[in-house]
C-alpha cells in the first residue's frame, strides 16, 4: 500500500522546518556580526562660559564652535573601556565687552584638537550606566588661531593688543567632566568644566559639550594590532 501525504500536511511540515532553520541560524549570525570594540563618531557643539574678564564686561555664555569627536568603546565584561581617539573643533568666539563709556570687541578664530595616539587615544575613561567618567587627563589639548581686537580697551586691562595677534592655548592639566549619554547612546552632554585661565585676554573659560552620533563601525582589527601596546594601559 502506498501512503500519500496530504498536500496541506506536507506544506505545514516544510514551513515548520524552515522556521526551525531560521530560528537556529539567527543567533549564529548575530554572534558573527557582534563586535566587542566599536569606533563611534559624534558631531559636537561647544559653548563656553567666560568669567573674570576686566570689570566683568565680557562675562557670559557664548557659542564657541562645532566639530567631530571619535570614541573607541570596548566591552570588557560588565564595564566598557573608552578611549578618546580624535577631537577636532573649529571655533569662532566673539566677545563684545562694554563698561561705562568703554567698549571692546574681540573675535577669536581657532582650531582645537588633542594628541594623536592610534592605540591609546588622548584620554581614557569608563562607561557605566550611561555615564562616561574620564580616568585620565586629556593629552595634547590645544587651540591655535588668531585674535582680532577693536575698541577702546585693546592693549589695556587684560585685553589683547589692537588688531590681529596670534592665539595659543594649551592647558597643562585638563580633565573632561563626565559625559552623560541618552539610553540608546545616540547623544551625550558634558557640563561646564574649566579648560583655561589666561592673562591676555584676561578670563577664565569653562567648556560645555553636546554631541550626536553620526557613525559607528567595528574597530576590532585596529585593537588587535594594538593589543601588545594596550596591555600596559589597563
Amino acid at each position: 500500500m502506498v501512503h500519500r501525504v496530504h498536500p496541506v500536511v506536507l506544506a505545514t511540515a516544510v514551513a515548520t522546518l524552515g522556521a526551525i532553520s531560521i530560528a537556529t541560524s539567527e543567533p549564529a549570525a548575530a554572534a558573527a556580526d557582534a563586535c566587542p570594540v566599536s569606533d563611534v563618531e559624534y558631531s559636537v557643539v561647544a559653548n563656553v562660559y567666560i568669567r573674570d574678564t576686566p570689570f566683568g564686561a565680557g562675562n557670559g555664555v557664548y557659542s564657541l564652535g562645532s566639530g567631530r569627536m571619535k570614541l573607541r568603546i570596548e566591552d570588557e565584561g560588565g564595564r566598557k573601556a573608552v578611549r578618546l581617539m580624535s577631537y577636532d573643533l573649529a571655533n569662532r568666539l566673539t566677545v563684545d565687552a562694554k563698561v561705562a563709556m568703554l567698549s571692546t570687541k574681540v573675535v577669536t578664530t581657532s582650531q582645537t584638537s588633542t594628541a594623536r595616539d592610534a592605540c591609546n587615544g588622548s584620554a581614557q575613561g569608563t562607561l557605566h550606566d550611561g555615564t562616561l567618567t574620564w580616568n585620565t587627563k586629556v593629552a595634547g589639548y590645544h587651540s591655535d588661531g588668531t585674535m582680532e581686537c577693536s575698541g577702546s580697551m585693546c592693549g589695556n586691562f587684560g585685553a589683547p593688543p589692537r588688531g590681529t595677534s596670534p592665539f595659543h592655548d594649551a592647558p597643562p592639566a585638563l580633565t573632561f567632566s563626565p559625559f552623560t549619554f541618552s539610553p540608546d547612546g545616540s547623544t551625550f552632554t558634558m557640563p561646564y568644566t574649566v579648560v583655561s585661565k589666561s592673562d591676555s585676554p584676561r578670563q577664565t573659560t569653562r567648556l560645555a559639550l553636546s554631541g550626536r552620533r553620526v557613525k559607528e563601525e567595528c574597530s576590532a582589527p585596529a585593537v588587535t594590532a594594538c593589543s601588545g601596546h594596550l596591555a600596559t594601559t589597563h
